[in-house]
């Protein structure tokens, strides 16, 4: 195994084995520790962190068993992201699609309740509206269904339901088999309780700089944060081991260019278009600056998947030659918000067959050590290529 993938698998070994990297978290606190005493060991002398407000969340324990089924758990179930503390006996009340625009406070006021169909990934605002009418409406707590089409079957999607806004509701969300529990035992009693609260927070991108001798700046990112209580290793472990290396490599390449390499906080938080957390709040913070183009990396080296370089505004850059796909801009990352100032965007990322990102199932063990080195070398070849043009 030679230096770069070493060095790979250390920063992956140490950041996954932190507990939840969620917002706010403890975990995201030590993962930023980790970042900036890298960065410094690579021989950064501009090492700063820059703070942005966010909503952070707490979450101590959470039980939902099945009272007529023997206090049996029920399977795959795990809280979503800002749930609030909440407890509740009875059967619950289900929910369709249809129905959900004519519930009434009578109907589910101190109620358990089960939101009964899907809504897929880019429905999010869809389910965190749901689940802030039925808080409004008093509900206790309400059971979501991880989409099966986004996320894996086999394991929930903790912010498959994420409103920081929610003020009493318990949340939750079951994967496949958890659905199909509590499908074939609808007018079972069951025990709902979650310990978790919600709290001002601050947030911090972890910025690393090496200044240029000419007036041209390139920014290089990855989100350190990640899905409440998941190791989150393809999401995004990966694309920060990544950017570390990268930034090792050019650290002394391209000397009259700025090069920014930034760790942001809070995009997995990130749910509304110019809300100012993660790269939106770097941006915010630096609107003098002009940026030829930003580099992304989010979801990278994993086995079982498709690694493409996503490009956005290609009229803006020189052609492209990467040995992997090029691919439109996929708006779904820290890229959306540099895409949306008008600043050229590339995303190192890959197609899982088996999307586990977001739940349990994304853990160390589904990535690939040795598929790291050619996203990097690839990614400093693309570099040089763009200065060449410049």
């Amino acid at each position: 195994m030679n230096q770069l993938e070493k060095n790979i698998r250390k920063h992956l070994e140490t950041i996954c084995l932190v507990p939840s990297r969620h917002v706010g978290s403890p975990g995201v606190l030590k993962t930023a520790d980790y970042i900036e005493n890298v960065f410094r060991d690579y021989g950064f002398a501009e090492v700063s962190r820059e703070p942005f407000p966010t909503t952070g969340w707490r979450f101590g324990s959470m039980l939902f068993e099945d009272l007529d089924g023997g206090a049996a758990p029920v399977p795959t179930a795990l809280p979503c992201f800002f749930s609030r503390s909440a407890e509740v006996t009875g059967v619950p009340v289900w929910i369709t699609e249809e129905s959900a625009a004519k519930l009434t406070r009578e109907q589910v006021a101190g109620r358990l309740c089960v939101a009964d169909y899907f809504s897929e990934a880019g429905a999010i605002r869809g389910r965190n509206g749901l689940a802030e009418l039925l808080d409004r409406l008093g509900a206790a707590a309400a059971v979501f269904i991880s989409d099966s089409a986004y996320h894996t079957t086999v394991a929930a999607s903790t912010k498959i339901q994420r409103s920081p806004d929610l003020k009493s509701l318990g949340t939750a969300a079951v994967a496949e088999e958890g659905a199909y529990y509590l499908a074939r035992n609808r007018h079972h009693r069951y025990h709902f309780a979650v310990d978790a609260d919600t709290f001002s927070a601050t947030s911090y991108n972890i910025v690393a700089t090496r200044p240029g001798t000419g007036t041209k700046r390139a920014v290089f990112g990855a989100h350190y944060d990640a899905a409440p209580l998941t190791q989150a290793a393809v999401d995004n472990a990966s694309g920060v081991a990544a950017l570390l290396e990268l930034a090792r490599l050019m650290k002394n390449e391209l000397p009259e260019w700025t090069l920014e390499f930034v760790a942001f906080d809070a995009e997995e938080y990130c749910i509304t278009p110019g809300l100012p957390a993660g790269s939106e709040a770097y941006i915010r913070a630096h609107q003098v600056r002009k940026w030829e183009y930003f580099m992304n990396f989010d979801g990278v080296g994993s086995y079982f998947s498709d690694a493409v370089l996503h490009v956005g505004r290609p009229e803006q850059l020189p052609e492209l030659k990467s040995r992997f796909p090029i691919l439109p801009i996929k708006h779904a990352g820290d890229d959306n918000s540099f895409d949306r100032i008008g600043v050229p965007t590339l995303w190192f990322n890959a197609h899982p067959r088996f999307k586990d990102f977001h739940t349990p199932a994304d853990t160390l063990g589904t990535l690939g050590i040795e598929l790291f080195p050619a996203c990097i070398q690839d990614a400093l070849q693309v570099a040089r290529r763009i200065a060449e043009r410049k």
